[in-house]
Formats: C-alpha cells, sequence, structure tokens
C-alpha cells in the first residue's frame, strides 16, 4: 500500500502531514506564524534604553544588540502559528545591515514550528521592517535638562562645611559608587562647602548614600515632601536624604552630647571609640536621638591635658616603660605591659607617640618623629 505524498510536490509524507502538505510546501503556501509586517522601535540616545509596553528598560552592550532583543521579545509577544501547527517559535534574529541610527531596517526572523501531533517539524525565514527612532527617556531628559530630580542627596560635615581634603576624598568615592547608576544622576553640585546630588529616582539615591556612609563615618537621615500629585491622583513626593561626614582621624577626640571617646574607626553600626570615662572599647551610633549639634571632633593636637606625647624606653618583660615627653622628660611612666592598648602599625624604644592615659590603662593612637613633632 502507497504511503501518502504532498498534494503539491508529490513527496512522500508522514500520515496527512500539514494539512496535505509536506514541510516545505506548507511553509511556502502558510507560512510558519504570523508576524507584524513592520515594528517601531525606539531607544534612548543617553542611555541606550529602548521603550517597551509604555515604559523604558534597559539596554544591552550597543543599540543594535538591544534592537534584536528587543524584536525577539516583541515579536513573541505576537507570534501566531498558522492553522495545521500547534506552536511556533523564534529561532534567530538578524539585521541585514549594520545598525548606524536612526530609518528603516530589513531584519530576517528564522521561525521554528511544530504540528501533526509534533511529529512534524517546519521552518521558514520572515522578513520584517524595523523603523528604528531615537529619543530620550526620562532619566536622560531629567539630566540633560537639569530637572525633574525626585530626591536629594545632601552631603555635609557635623560643624557645617566639610574640609577641602574630605571633598575631594568624597568626590572620588561618588565616582566609583555611582557607577551603574549615572542615569538617573540630573546634576552634582557644589554647596555650602558639601556636595548636593540631583537623582530622578529615589531608591538610587538611598543605595549612593548607603555606599557613601560605609565609606564614611557619620549617619544618614531622610525626610519626605510632598511636591503634588501624578496625574493618577497619586501624591508625588521628593526625598532628601542627609548625610553628616564625621571628619575623624584615629586618636580624635570625639565628644557625643557631653561625652568624651577617642576616636578608632567607622563600622556599619557607628564609630568605635574608647570611653574616656569608663576606659572601654564601644560603638556609639550617631543619627537618631542624638542631636547633630551634640557632635563634636576635637583633633588629637588640641586634646589638651586628655593627650601625652610619651616616648617608649622599653616594652621587654611584663612592664613597658616611658618618658613623659610633656614633663621635658623628667617623668617616668611605667603600666603592666597588659595595660597599654596599641592602635599604631609598630611600637620602637627611643620614638614618641601620642597618647591616652585613662585609669590604669594606656592607649597609644599615633607615632611621631624623634623629635615629638607630628
Amino acid at each position: 500500500m502507497r504511503g501518502r505524498t504532498c498534494i503539491l510536490c508529490g513527496t512522500p509524507i508522514e500520515g496527512s502531514g500539514l494539512g496535505g502538505l509536506c514541510p516545505k510546501c506548507y511553509a511556502e503556501r502558510y507560512g510558519v506564524a504570523r508576524l507584524p509586517s513592520t515594528v517601531k522601535f525606539v531607544y534612548c540616545t543617553g542611555c541606550g534604553a529602548y521603550r517597551y509596553q509604555g515604559g523604558w528598560n534597559e539596554g544591552l552592550e550597543s543599540v543594535e544588540e538591544t534592537m534584536t532583543e528587543y524584536l525577539k521579545i516583541y515579536l513573541t509577544s505576537r507570534l501566531k502559528p498558522t492553522e495545521h501547527l500547534e506552536e511556533a517559535w523564534i529561532d534567530g534574529v538578524s539585521i541585514t545591515k549594520p545598525f548606524t541610527g536612526p530609518g528603516v531596517y530589513e531584519v530576517h526572523v528564522d521561525l521554528r514550528g511544530v504540528g501533526a501531533g509534533g511529529r512534524v517539524e517546519v521552518g521558514e525565514r520572515a522578513v520584517v521592517r524595523v523603523e528604528a527612532s531615537a529619543g530620550l527617556c526620562p532619566h536622560c531628559a531629567a539630566r540633560m535638562g537639569g530637572r525633574g530630580y525626585q530626591a536629594e542627596v545632601k552631603i555635609r560635615g557635623y560643624a557645617g562645611r566639610l574640609s577641602s581634603e574630605t571633598l575631594e576624598e568624597v568626590k572620588r568615592a561618588l565616582s566609583r559608587v555611582s557607577r551603574g547608576l549615572e542615569k538617573y544622576l540630573v546634576r552634582v553640585e557644589e554647596s555650602d562647602g558639601g556636595l548636593d546630588l540631583y537623582l530622578t529616582d529615589q531608591q538610587a539615591a538611598r543605595i549612593i548614600a548607603g555606599k557613601l556612609r560605609s565609606l564614611f563615618p557619620g549617619d544618614v537621615i531622610e525626610s519626605y515632601k510632598l511636591v503634588g500629585r501624578r496625574p493618577s491622583g497619586k501624591r508625588k513626593g521628593r526625598l532628601t536624604i542627609s548625610l553628616r561626614v564625621l571628619e575623624a582621624e584615629p586618636g580624635d577626640l570625639v565628644v557625643v552630647e557631653g561625652r568624651k571617646y577617642i576616636y578608632l574607626s567607622s563600622t556599619r553600626q557607628g564609630i568605635l571609640v574608647i570611653d574616656l570615662e569608663k576606659g572601654v572599647e564601644r560603638v556609639v551610633r550617631l543619627g537618631g536621638r542624638t542631636s547633630r549639634r551634640d557632635v563634636k571632633v576635637i583633633p588629637l593636637e588640641e586634646a589638651g591635658s586628655d593627650v601625652r606625647r610619651l616616648m617608649l624606653l622599653s616594652m621587654e618583660g611584663p612592664t613597658t616603660v616611658f618618658l613623659d615627653a610633656d614633663s621635658d622628660y623628667r617623668e617616668v611612666v611605667e603600666v603592666p605591659s597588659g595595660r597599654v592598648r596599641v592602635y599604631v602599625e609598630s611600637m620602637k624604644p627611643g620614638k614618641v607617640y601620642m597618647a591616652y592615659r585613662v585609669g590604669d590603662k594606656i592607649y597609644v593612637v599615633r607615632s611621631l618623629d624623634s623629635g615629638g613633632e607630628q
């Protein structure tokens, strides 16, 4: 008994084929799937994002790659298998000429489909016309126009103005922590001895402020202001993040609500300090109930009687011996070695160090040269 053949070309087919046709004749007569003949593609010249379903989405490395990916997404959502196929999909998308900017492009779309209960596979290459146009996404439009920001990050010191050295450090840090978020930055301004950042995205503002806070000791306070309503009727607010930087070096005195601490370092929870009253290390959290007016930094050089210049004589055995340089080296200071806390890289006999004496403990916080000068 003879098997069935394609009703057009006579090629043997399995069962009834695809509507009585072989895969080749079926693709030529019906195609694999129905696609839009023309597709519009809009991309942002500022950041490479593309418009889809009323919003903007992040683009890939190049606009050509972005357009190819967009076409896969867009065409797949509108793909309709022809009548004798149960399933169809896009196997590849290729632009017939290099992408050079806005204009009309011919794109080849490779389609695959299956029918007859999954037993027969068919393929074809369709041609789609793409009209590419350029524009600006809301973030880039706001950034280039210097307006339309939704969040502000204000960076200052506890005394108000940042020192020029700290300001430069903050600028360098900002260039690192804002990588990948540049499109949200509308502008950066120096103002009142600090730095003001204006952003179109509130979450991006929180991320940048959080990363800066991890690099600089201080605290962060958020406030929210109603600035209008959206077309939908929802309230429209603007976020302000105030980041206060504590300009302190290890060994400086930090006074918080009248209590003195020796500053050691910054942590995610606050600042690591030595409590001058109790002689113990602890973490002090800035912000919260602590008013910024109640925080003061006293440089080590201005700590007065709280700090002494001590020359190390010996640290062998159970006792460490110093000469007090502030008494013209006439006073000998002997302390059990277990009571000396060292916060410098190393200590050598004959060198002078800045140190705090708290109860029966000595805290060595900074090294001086042989002449006793920093």
